[in-house]
């Protein structure tokens, strides 16, 4: 769930005559190809719908207008039926076609929308945001009129089957920085990068006008670029008290993807080394860096810098394979901001799920790719 920070009120007022739409237009199917498509799914039906009008939309009607760079929303509000698509230039706003009710926390409808997008926008780089609430491989997109919400094989199957290539592929929802998203992401072979926060993301969510002014204002920017100046967009936004728990990743979804064999060979030997190293293991969860609001989320190379600072963690091929794994993560994280109270923090977490938590998602976590390709599912289940 998004978090709610007290302290700090950022107000963005705005003329009435900019937010009132105007008579729908239909987009043009045959619109010429731009530069980027930064695209939104809204899903605020639930108890962000407040979040979409009061922020979102006032932070990105602050991005300067460009015909290369279309942004682009389609908004399922709680208070309204049916759904639209938004289009948002300099300053301006228009609803420029209406669906009916849809349910948002359903994969079918994610694929609906990517493939809406890229038939209605085409570009040549394409940014997907999902908006909404978000628990990491667990669930995201969560649609309270439907009670539903989009799992990882959902994602996988809408991304698969809307068959378009996405660029950025970015979450304003919490916990989603999860190196199970990110690999379920490279499965699809239809993503470059992933955008993501370890932990909860306050209630104001992406500053969406730091983040994608720099692409406004140059459409040339590259997807690994327009990746690092929303990280660093995150940061000019929240560098400073009072969010001291909050952090947001760039990952690099095809190097985690190359470095399949490393992540295979460390959880392999993890496993061969349980029965002798169950009480290291878990003094290691202990110690390293877990997400304050999901305790079963373990900040990945943290933990294998953790193990490795233990001089009984001694078995020289798992400590090989723990470095290499370590070096594999911080190299697929392009950049990291991360506050004062979470230093750690080095970009993507991984599941370690035990006690009420293995009990309450365990059985699930055999349809994440991550799990099955890994053998990480297979040490979970002997270790609990």
């Amino acid at each position: 769930m998004r978090k709610r920070v007290s302290g700090i009120c950022v107000v963005v007022f705005f003329s009435a005559a900019l937010v009132a739409p105007g008579l729908l237009v239909i987009p043009n199917a045959a619109a010429e190809t731009v530069s980027w498509t930064l695209a939104l799914y809204v899903n605020g039906d639930n108890n962000l719908e407040d979040e979409w009008d009061g922020t979102s939309l006032p932070l990105l009607l602050n991005i300067p207008a460009n015909s290369e760079v279309n942004i682009v929303a389609m908004v399922d509000l709680k208070s309204t039926d049916g759904t639209d698509l938004v289009e948002i230039s300099g300053g301006s706003w228009e609803v420029v076609n209406s669906y009916p009710e849809k349910n948002f926390g359903d994969g079918a409808t994610l694929q609906w929308f990517i493939t809406e997008v890229a038939t209605l926008y085409p570009s040549d780089n394409l940014g997907i945001t999902v908006w909404d609430h978000g628990l990491g491989w667990i669930e995201c997109s969560f649609d309270e009129t439907s009670w539903d919400r989009i799992h990882m094989p959902e994602m996988k199957a809408a991304i698969e089957n809307a068959n378009a290539y996405i660029d950025i592929l970015s979450f304003d929802a919490c916990n989603m920085g999860n190196i199970e998203v990110a690999y379920e992401a490279y499965t699809t072979g239809l993503v470059g990068y992933m955008v993501g926060s370890e932990e909860p993301v306050p209630f104001d969510g992406y500053p969406y006008d730091f983040m994608w002014t720099p692409v406004a204002n140059d459409e040339t920017r590259t997807p690994a670029q327009v990746c690092v100046d929303m990280v660093d967009g995150w940061g000019q936004y929240y560098d400073y008290t009072p969010f001291n728990t909050v952090n947001l990743a760039a990952v690099d979804v095809l190097s985690i993807g190359a470095s399949t064999t490393v992540f295979q060979t460390w959880c392999g030997l993890m496993h061969d080394n349980l029965a002798s190293y169950a009480k290291i293991y878990s003094d290691a969860l202990k110690s390293c860096y877990v997400t304050w609001a999901a305790q079963s989320f373990v900040d990945m190379a943290d933990l294998g810098d953790t193990l490795l600072a233990n001089s009984k963690f001694s078995d020289v091929d798992l400590r090989a394979a723990t470095t290499t794994m370590v070096a594999a993560v911080d190299d697929a994280v392009l950049a990291v901001h991360t506050c004062s109270a979470l230093p750690d923090a080095r970009g993507l977490t991984l599941w370690w799920g035990n006690k009420g938590e293995w009990k309450n998602y365990g059985p699930d976590y055999i349809d994440t790719q991550w799990g099955v390709d890994t053998g990480w599912y297979d040490f979970l289940v002997d270790y609990n």
